[in-house]
């Protein structure tokens, strides 16, 4: 029996969360580790904080868990299964949406209308840092679990230990980039989590870095099913090219906030990005194929567990079936600012935003996904895919210089959505520019990655400050010192680690 899938709703007020309930006696993939440690770490931190996790009964887990190929896997895979269970996808999306200028908000929650109006507090934040502070926890279980224990074969324990450095990586990855310097877990040892202070952001993506390149080291160049072993046409692991990808972006970001124009980040984000575009495992797929499962532009996806009722929470939260609810789930709409933004002629208009129309009034909604609230098992969640890849490359190129590599890069792009190629002007500002525009009809709705563009890039406070700090494609309010470019650290986390600090203007 394998592990059921229980929507719960209004978690928090943040939209819908899911929780893995498992049904014993049961030694699946995905409830294996659910049951000996991710259940027991759950069970404590459902009611405490990361920092306050105690310590794992290490011996128990260690022999039960990290003795054999089979267990060990299923450790790994489990994270994976809690990802997609806790709608880290959609909740990103949806979240980071709200935040910026993609999405309108039709709900009447208080954690809603705060992200819309860039009102966050210390005390209604998403729970991005509660989650994803748990997922690294579980990594370095893993990683500390198969290093100290002997059972695994060698090529087992590096394909097991890269995914966790991968996963650990992606975790950071987005904790910095929501709140800026964040306390940096190496460790299980609650004596070191739970005094941890603030490490700057600089810092923490070194470490991403560090880990991604670690990673790329120990990890299958082809995809492995659960022997780790066997070459699968499932894309649901990380492998070489996954770690490649989020390196790429690592750089990018890098380069962005060295603040040093002539800064090598780009040059190795142009590299990374290039090696993953030449692997002949990659292509750009049509439109309409592109969210399939193991389409031939996913780099890395989440399978979709079983049994449950539908194939993504993307699809399932996203499409509207009628009016946006005012509740916690369906509740959003395409915002005038990003309808607007798609030029005459684009395919992904028609292709990627669905429209449903309720009496005089027409919603536009995400529709990237196509199942909605129902399992066909034709749709795996994206995580990394190719397209974003010619992106990453072109703003590298467009940074370093390289300007008619940039716009090459930019026409595939434009040339899958059926537009012309690129005919403004290759001046390094006008070509950023234009990268940056396509980013946002390429990659909307997945991903927080709007908002991170905006953030990294500083055009924030142009667009969500709009005039006399009040953006003017929704009315939020956006203060003079751009506090709002970081989200708040959870009130109940400082209160916990003293060595926390909040960030400024919360």
């Amino acid at each position: 029996m394998k592990p059921q899938i229980i929507k719960i709703k209004n978690f928090k007020g943040f939209g819908p969360r899911f929780a893995m309930r498992t049904v014993l006696p049961n030694t699946s993939v995905f409830c294996l580790l659910l049951t000996m440690v991710i259940g027991m770490a759950l069970s404590l931190a459902s009611c405490k904080k990361f920092v306050e996790i105690p310590p794992p009964n290490t011996q128990l887990v260690t022999t039960s868990v990290f003795a054999n190929n089979a267990t060990a896997t299923s450790a790994q895979i489990a994270i994976y299964a809690q990802m997609w269970g806790n709608a880290e996808s959609y909740s990103l999306a949806v979240n980071m949406g709200l935040y910026s200028d993609e999405l309108q908000n039709y709900s009447t929650g208080s954690g809603q209308i705060q992200l819309y109006s860039n009102s966050l507090t210390s005390g209604t934040g998403p729970n991005t840092w509660q989650d994803y502070y748990q997922y690294i926890f579980y990594a370095n279980l893993v990683i500390s679990g198969l290093q100290s224990t002997a059972g695994c074969s060698p090529a087992v324990k590096n394909q097991l230990t890269g995914e966790a450095l991968f996963v650990r990586a992606f975790c950071h990855f987005y904790l910095t980039n929501t709140y800026g310097d964040v306390p940096l877990a190496l460790t299980t040892d609650p004596n070191i989590t739970g005094k941890l202070s603030r490490t700057p952001r600089l810092q923490v993506m070194q470490q991403v870095i560090a880990d991604l390149q670690s990673a790329q080291n120990l990890l299958n160049s082809n995809y492995v099913d659960g022997t780790d072993t066997v070459v699968t046409t499932e894309r649901v692991r990380p492998n070489k090219s996954a770690a490649l990808s989020l390196l790429a972006r690592a750089y990018l970001y890098m380069g962005d906030y060295s603040k040093n124009p002539s800064s090598s980040y780009y040059v190795k984000a142009d590299s990374a990005a290039s090696a993953v575009i030449a692997n002949s495992e990659y292509s750009l797929s049509l439109l309409s194929d592109v969210f399939l499962e193991n389409s031939s532009e996913a780099i890395w996806q989440w399978q979709t567990p079983q049994p449950t009722i539908y194939d993504t929470q993307d699809g399932a939260n996203f499409i509207l079936t009628g009016a946006p609810s005012t509740g916690s789930t369906n509740f959003t709409t395409i915002s005038t600012q990003l309808l607007n933004a798609f030029e005459p002629g684009d395919q992904r208009l028609v292709n990627w935003i669905g429209s449903i129309t309720e009496g005089a009034t027409t919603y536009y909604f995400p529709y990237k996904y196509k199942v909605g609230n129902a399992y066909l098992n034709q749709e795996y969640t994206m995580v990394l895919r190719l397209g974003e890849q010619y992106l990453i490359r072109a703003e590298a190129r467009a940074h370093d210089g390289n300007s008619g590599g940039a716009v090459s890069d930019l026409n595939m792009i434009r040339s899958r959505a059926a537009l012309p190629n690129y005919a403004g002007a290759t001046d390094q500002a006008s070509l950023l520019a234009a990268i940056l525009h396509e980013r946002q009809v390429e990659l909307f709705a997945e991903w927080g990655h709007r908002w991170f563009d905006l953030e990294r890039t500083g055009n924030a406070p142009v667009v969500m400050g709009g005039q006399n700090g009040v953006c003017q494609y929704k009315g939020g309010t956006w203060n003079s010192n751009n506090y709002q470019l970081l989200f708040p650290v959870p009130q109940s986390d400082i209160l916990v680690d003293h060595n926390l600090t909040q960030n400024t203007g919360y």
